[in-house]
């Protein structure tokens, strides 16, 4: 093995590098999820990118290792390891755009919710993960490698928010397939 990198050149070398840190990154949850013991099995994983440009590698996870909705007991995360810079307002930006492309929530419950994020959310860099934790009837967690870093109480809140990504008519339909195993996962919806 160490003969072929040193026959490769060098940009081919780290260029091979970088993208098993990527598939690596995806098909992982960072250590400070892992720490809280939820019981959870990868579903899927993919890509989103924009124009050509990475933007995150994501994956979804469940209690059970298979998504069909938000079940009774339940837990369900979905984790992202961004390839580019968001500013918190941004980020702000790009959720409340997806919600009213899924005509949800309503107008007043997705303001009070993103008065809540915009206190407790920050700028991502490159590198950095966000895992969203959706606890069954509780709080939804944002994780990031060192720890939770935000919470939203309302139960409500963690399947409309993972619906930007799972809803049948989300925006990144591709990469909700992906997500869901790779299958045609028409009948997984998320119940919001």
């Amino acid at each position: 093995m160490r003969a072929l990198i040193h026959s490769c050149p060098r940009p081919l070398v780290l260029l091979a590098l970088w993208l098993a840190a990527a598939v690596a990154s995806a098909s992982t949850l960072p250590g400070s999820v892992i720490d809280q013991g939820y019981p959870l099995r990868k579903v899927g994983a993919g890509e989103l990118r924009w124009l050509g440009f990475p933007i995150y590698d994501a994956s979804l996870w469940t209690s059970t290792g298979r998504y069909s909705g938000f079940g009774p007991g339940d837990t369900v995360a979905l984790s992202l390891w961004y390839q580019r810079s968001f500013s918190r307002d941004e980020l702000l930006r790009i959720t409340e755009t997806a919600w009213k492309k899924l005509g949800q929530p309503d107008a007043a419950q997705r303001e009070i919710w993103l008065a809540e994020l915009r206190r407790q959310w920050t700028d991502v860099a490159p590198g950095r993960n966000v895992t969203t934790v959706v606890t069954p009837n509780g709080p939804t967690r944002f994780y990031d490698q060192r720890g939770r870093f935000a919470q939203v109480d309302d139960p409500a809140f963690g399947p409309a928010f993972l619906a930007i990504w799972l809803h049948p008519r989300s925006v990144v339909s591709d990469l909700r397939r992906e997500l869901l195993g790779g299958r045609d996962a028409a009948a997984a919806t998320a119940s919001n």
